[in-house]
């Protein structure tokens, strides 16, 4: 059986807390995804053997535990789609005013 791979999205807001998005089956729309819901956000694509947003975050989780050896990094919440929505709204207020 073939493993199936998914395309997420992360993303860090000013304060450098982490967003993850799905970004869709393949690199191509999880990066058009990005350009239209992230609004000029840098972001990165990662694949993932997942489309559970639990488990995603999880995997996630685990990499930065690798990258930066800080259980408190690794440790550090994850935003999803209900954040990213606050976050944005935020800083289109910010660019208002």
């Amino acid at each position: 059986m073939t493993r199936r791979f998914y395309y997420w999205l992360t993303a860090k807001d000013d304060t450098g807390k982490p967003y993850l998005v799905f970004g869709g089956n393949s690199e191509e729309e999880a990066r058009q995804k990005g350009f239209e819901v992230l609004g000029g956000v840098d972001f990165v694509i990662k694949r993932l053997p997942t489309r559970d947003i639990s488990k995603a975050s999880s995997y996630l989780k685990g990499n930065r535990l690798e990258e930066t050896k800080s259980l408190r990094e690794s440790g550090r919440r994850i935003g999803h789609n209900k954040s990213l929505k606050r976050f944005k709204r935020d800083n289109m207020e910010d660019l208002l005013y």
